[in-house]
C-alpha cells in the first residue's frame, strides 16, 4: 500500500469516522461489505437518527425473517459483526456516549426473541459468530511505516479495544485474552529501536489500547484470578507473558501488579508523546480506583 496515499487521507477534510473507513479499505482491514445492509442502519442509530429499537427491528426483524423460512444459511452475521465492530472503531475512545450506545446494540441483540421460533433464540443469546470477527479484527493493529505509526490508526485501535473492553465489563462476551494480549505488547515486550519507529513510537502505538482495557474494566481485570497455563502442549500459549514478565500465563494481583507499575514507568517517561504519558496515567489512576473499591466494599 502506499503510503502517500494514507497520507492524503488523513490531510483530507474529511471527519474522522470517514477517514478511518477510507483506512479501512487501504490497509484491508477487516470491515462491513460495501453493500452491508447492516452498516448504514448502524450509522443511523449512532448518528441518533432512529433509537434502539427501532434499530433492533430493522436489524434483527429479517434475520428473524430468514431463521422461520429455514434460510439461516443466508444471515451474514460476520458482515453485522464487522459492521459493528468497525462502527466501534472510528469513534473516539473518549466517546463514552456512543461506545455505549453500540454495547447497547450488542446487547439487545443478544437479548433478543425469535417469536414463535424460541428454540432459535440460542443463535441470539450465544452472539453467534461474535467472538470470531473479534478475533479477526483484532488482526487490524497499527502497522509500522518509515518514521512510525499514523496516530489516527493508533486511536482506532485503541477504540476497539476499548470496545472489546466494554464488551467484556458487561459480561455480553469474554474477549478477555485481548487484554492480556494488548498489556503483553505494550508493557512487556522489551521495546527495541528499529529501523522504522523507536521505542517511544512503540510505546505511543500500543499503550493507549492497553490503557482502554484499565479504563472500561480495570475492576473485573484486577478480581480475575486464573491460570491460564495450558495442559496440552499442542494448544499453545496465548497468555503467556513477554519477556519482562517472569511470571505464569495468568490473570493475577502479581501481573496486575506488574501492569500497573510499566504503566507508572511510562508515565514518566520524557521520550514518549504527552499524551502517550496521560494515558499511562490514567491507567494507574483506574487502577487505584480499582484497588480502592475493593478495599471500600
Amino acid at each position: 500500500m502506499s503510503r502517500t496515499e494514507i497520507e492524503e487521507v488523513i490531510s483530507g477534510s474529511q471527519d474522522h469516522g470517514t477517514k478511518v473507513d477510507q483506512l479501512a479499505k487501504i490497509r484491508g482491514w477487516f470491515r462491513p461489505q460495501d453493500e452491508s445492509a447492516f452498516y448504514p442502519v448502524l450509522q443511523d442509530y449512532l448518528e441518533e437518527k432512529i433509537h434502539l429499537d427501532e434499530v433492533s427491528s430493522r436489524l434483527f426483524g429479517p434475520i428473524d425473517e430468514k431463521i422461520s423460512a429455514s434460510k439461516l444459511d443466508d444471515v451474514d452475521f460476520m458482515d453485522l459483526w464487522y459492521s459493528v465492530i468497525h462502527s466501534a472503531r472510528r469513534i473516539s475512545y473518549r466517546d463514552a456516549h456512543k461506545h455505549n450506545s453500540v454495547i447497547e446494540l450488542v446487547a439487545a441483540f443478544k437479548n433478543h426473541k425469535v417469536s414463535g421460533n424460541e428454540k432459535y433464540n440460542y443463535l441470539y443469546n450465544s452472539l453467534t459468530d461474535f467472538s470470531m470477527a473479534c478475533r479477526e479484527a483484532y488482526n487490524d493493529q497499527p502497522e509500522v511505516t518509515k518514521n512510525g505509526f499514523f496516530d489516527i490508526e493508533v486511536e482506532a485501535w485503541a477504540s476497539v479495544n476499548h470496545f472489546f473492553a466494554l464488551v467484556t465489563a458487561q459480561g455480553l462476551s469474554d474477549l478477555s485474552i485481548f487484554a492480556i494480549w494488548s498489556m503483553r505488547e505494550a508493557l512487556e515486550v522489551p521495546q527495541e529501536d528499529g529501523k522504522d519507529a523507536t521505542v517511544a513510537q512503540k510505546l505511543d502505538a500500543y499503550v493507549p489500547a492497553a490503557s482502554a482495557w484499565v479504563i472500561a474494566t480495570g475492576q473485573e481485570l484486577y478480581n480475575r484470578k486464573e491460570d491460564l497455563t495450558p495442559t496440552d502442549p499442542k494448544q499453545g500459549n496465548p497468555a503467556k507473558g513477554g519477556a519482562l514478565w517472569k511470571g505464569k500465563a495468568e490473570f493475577s494481583r502479581e501481573r496486575w501488579a506488574f501492569w500497573k507499575q510499566r504503566f507508572f514507568e511510562i508515565g514518566g517517561l520524557e521520550d514518549v508523546r504527552e499524551k502517550t504519558r496521560n494515558v499511562a496515567k490514567d491507567a494507574v489512576l483506574g487502577m487505584e480506583r480499582a484497588e480502592t473499591f475493593e478495599l471500600i466494599h
